[in-house]
């Protein structure tokens, strides 16, 4: 394989499994059948509880946003083609898709720790 290949690869497996691998790091923060606040209201007190694995589903959506993301990425001059990308050039759009994806996951890391910092505080 070529070495552009595969840090091309390499990269969109990490963007893609990253969201769950910070989750799962994340719900191992507390005991196993802890229960934990999962949403503040504006008065910043948690009015929602339940198991730290509720987090996981969102982690698992931002997985799947960021694998169709490597899909476009993968098909991105066929998708110019066909006059499916607006707002960029063709040789951004590759940039883009990738820039995005890591935008996703940094914030998702930002919750992720944002949420294990104010529920071990709550409890």
């Amino acid at each position: 394989m070529k070495r552009k290949v595969l840090l091309s690869l390499m990269f969109w497996l990490f963007i893609i499994t990253a969201p769950a691998f910070a989750c799962l790091i994340a719900i191992a923060q507390f005991p196993l059948e802890a229960e934990v606040p999962l949403h503040w209201g504006f008065s910043g007190q948690a009015d929602s509880w339940g198991s730290p694995w509720s987090m996981l589903p969102a982690s698992l959506i931002m997985c799947g946003a960021n694998a169709l993301m490597g899909i476009s990425y993968r098909y991105s001059d066929k998708l110019y083609d066909m006059g499916l990308v607006h707002g960029v050039s063709r040789k951004a759009a590759r940039p883009f898709l990738c820039g995005a994806a890591m935008v996703l996951v940094i914030v998702m890391v930002v919750i992720l720790i944002w949420w294990v910092i104010a529920a071990k505080a709550t409890m």
